[in-house]
């Protein structure tokens, strides 16, 4: 069921990570947004893992990168490191996010961003917006 894994803790020293890549999939063939928390090489492990059922083309931002859209529905939008988005980008990807028809957004993070929106340093109606699903190690 699309959406099974949102909300959920991923066992990755537990070798989950291959074995939900069936739910995966069905959240890139859903659309769903999704903001995955856990440690960077087990986060581009995973980005790279779905990169095949992500929609093309894809646009992919590197840490401390100027967020930039191109196309109005272009596929998806893979944020690596979401937490390094300055507060100007924040604010354009959730008025990007909000504008619909969007392209989905997968991003990650090594820190957890509910810690960020509890000090101020990270928007919360964005995080709220980006589905979570933490890797545990």
């Amino acid at each position: 069921m699309p959406g099974d894994l949102i909300g959920q803790d991923i066992d990755v020293a537990g070798g989950s990570l291959n074995q939900t890549q069936p739910e995966w999939a069905s959240l890139c063939a859903h659309r769903h947004n999704v903001l995955i928390e856990g440690p960077v090489a087990e986060t581009h492990a995973l980005l790279l893992l779905l990169q095949p059922h992500i929609g093309k083309p894809v646009l992919w931002r590197r840490p401390h990168a100027r967020l930039e859209f191109s196309g109005r529905d272009a596929g998806a939008l893979i944020l690596e490191d979401v937490s390094t988005l300055t507060t100007e980008d924040q604010t354009r990807l959730l008025a990007h996010v909000d504008a619909g028809p969007r392209r989905q957004i997968i991003s990650t993070s090594e820190h957890p961003l509910f810690t960020l929106v509890g000090r101020g340093l990270f928007h919360a109606a964005l995080y709220y917006r980006l589905n979570v699903v933490l890797l545990r190690t």
